[in-house]
């Protein structure tokens, strides 16, 4: 389905889906209307019964979990989270951490991966960014910028 995937979604019906991945993160463009409250419910409608969330959140200058944090929590979903680390080599290489954040209605629904030691659970904190009111500045980190 070629468009932007939030307004491709919304016509198709709910209770599709069973995962949907989400990963539009890792530029400099960050397409903030993806992580909003509203943006969360309407995925959450589009999947089925133990569907689950998954967004690849993997940004050089912004934090984004706590923003899908704050989001998930408003729509009544909970989450896991994963970072993942990069080897000396693989920095000096070019290769970026990257950063996961699975959501889902109940625990259950995160089978294996939720007994999965390197998957920890999300926080469930942060006000989340809604479709009138996001702000990039709220999602800074410029820890590793600075230290370079």
């Amino acid at each position: 389905m070629l468009g932007d995937g939030r307004l491709s979604l919304g016509g198709v019906p709910d209770g599709t889906f069973g995962l949907l991945v989400l990963d539009a993160f890792s530029s400099d463009a960050v397409p903030a209307h993806l992580l909003t409250r509203e943006a969360l419910a309407l995925y959450a409608r589009k999947l089925g019964p133990g569907g689950l969330l998954a967004f690849h959140l993997s940004n050089q200058y912004l934090s984004l979990v706590p923003v899908v944090a704050g989001a998930a929590a408003a729509e009544g979903l909970i989450g896991i989270t994963r970072s993942g680390g990069v080897t000396a080599a693989e920095a000096e290489a070019g290769i970026s951490p990257s950063a996961w954040v699975v959501l889902a209605r109940q625990v259950g629904d995160f089978g294996a991966l939720g007994h999965d030691a390197r998957w920890r659970p999300l926080p469930r904190e942060g006000r989340g960014w809604s479709d009138d009111a996001s702000s990039l500045w709220s999602a800074f980190d410029l820890g590793d910028a600075i230290r370079r």
